[in-house]
């Protein structure tokens, strides 16, 4: 047990990309299987290693930096170093953890943990390409216990050493306009991850990627930003190939965040466009507010919104668009709409239908009837909220 005081002074979060990268913490970059994740992590491996800036991604100009890669997907001769070199990195700032010199030998985790935790002493940047190729085969990170068994090693790592740790991964197949459920092998990760990075292809442009955050407990959101793949002549051509090396090269922000994009994609997969996803976005808000606390059983959203015309798909991805949460309550499943201006479940489910304009004026209190030691603070007789005299305060009709 330690004095709140005895531990580490307050200080400020450092960036490694500022509002993308923290530095000290895990990150998950997750997209499609094939989209190009590989070569932005390459265009980032160039940047770090050489110290240069690059404000529009949030990384300013600091001196070169050793970069840890764990590559497990892309073999080293032919496709990691030729990337890297075209990319401009600097070689010398760059740690690779394999077995043999041909860059085979991929480590376990959290068996060879302490592998990376050496290398990133004096590291800025961690990768991992990809997470899960690293674990151990009876280790099910499907399972949510085992998920953050495995997780948890590297949050320690990053608090240790001040790193920024990377780990990519693929998207399921899951079709939907719910992100959450895009994500592969467990749900775990994004919780676990201070830090999500979405990668998805530009549905406006073949050749572009759009990579952003996807969810952040540490910044405001930030917009995706958009990178174009070329190739590059390298080798002379021959029979085999063409000699050319994929590069990625900034092309600038996007006009919407990672999330937005995803739903978008999604709806127009589906063929759902602008006055639908209003209509739907529409009724379901109208529909969860038909109750005090905002809420209702998911049953009876798909029921309902069945009745109004609208697709379990349709309600799903209206879901996603507007924050609201599935939250469980002994065998059922409620889905709660969010505080107004919030992106995360309300204290006891509660929510804002319109906004109170406040004055100056006191607030009164008075006994709350059937809540035993409870008060109720009103304005001008309409109800702010339920207060609990001990244990957790409850609060309803913000």
């Amino acid at each position: 047990m330690w004095k709140a005081t005895d531990l580490e002074g307050s200080r400020r979060m450092e960036w490694l990309a500022t509002g993308r990268l923290p530095s000290g913490a895990v990150t998950y970059m997750l997209g499609p299987e094939g989209i190009g994740k590989s070569l932005f992590l390459v265009w980032l491996t160039a940047i770090i290693t050489t110290g240069r800036e690059f404000k529009a991604f949030g990384i300013p100009q600091r001196p070169p930096s050793n970069v840890v890669l764990v590559l497990t997907e892309d073999d080293w001769a032919t496709i990691a170093r030729p990337r890297l070199e075209t990319a401009g990195a600097d070689l010398d700032y760059v740690r690779v953890i394999c077995t043999d010199s041909d860059g085979s030998g991929s480590p376990e985790f959290p068996r060879d943990i302490e592998l990376v935790e050496g290398a990133a002493e004096d590291a800025a940047l961690v990768i991992v390409d990809a997470w899960a190729d690293t674990l151990p085969s009876n280790l099910s990170v499907k399972d949510p216990q085992q998920a953050r068994q495995a997780l948890h090693p590297w949050k320690e790592v990053a608090s240790r050493t001040g790193v920024s740790i990377l780990l990519s991964g693929h998207t399921n197949r899951e079709k939907g306009g719910n992100v959450r459920n895009a994500y592969g092998m467990t749900a775990e990760l994004r919780k676990k991850a201070r830090m999500t990075l979405l990668a998805q292809p530009d549905p406006d442009e073949d050749g572009v990627l759009v990579i952003g955050p996807e969810k952040s407990n540490v910044t405001a959101p930030v917009v995706a930003s958009r990178f174009r793949i070329e190739s590059v002549q390298v080798f002379e051509p021959s029979d085999d190939g063409d000699g050319t090396v994929p590069r990625m090269d900034w092309a600038g922000d996007a006009e919407q965040s990672a999330r937005e994009l995803f739903v978008a994609a999604a709806a127009a997969e589906s063929g759902e466009v602008g006055d639908d996803r209003d209509d739907i976005d529409a009724w379901l808000k109208a529909f969860l507010s038909e109750n005090p606390d905002c809420r209702q059983k998911a049953n009876d959203v798909f029921t309902a919104a069945d009745a109004a015309g609208y697709s379990r798909d349709k309600a799903k991805r209206a879901k996603a668009r507007l924050n609201v949460d599935a939250v469980r309550e002994g065998s059922c499943w409620y889905w709660v709409l969010p505080v107004e201006g919030s992106t995360s479940t309300p204290i006891s489910s509660s929510c804002s239908l319109t906004p109170l304009q406040v004055s100056n004026a006191p607030l009164h209190s008075e006994e709350s009837k059937g809540a035993k030691g409870a008060s109720v603070e009103t304005y001008q007789g309409r109800t702010l909220g339920h207060w609990r005299m001990s244990g957790e305060p409850v609060i309803a009709n913000v």
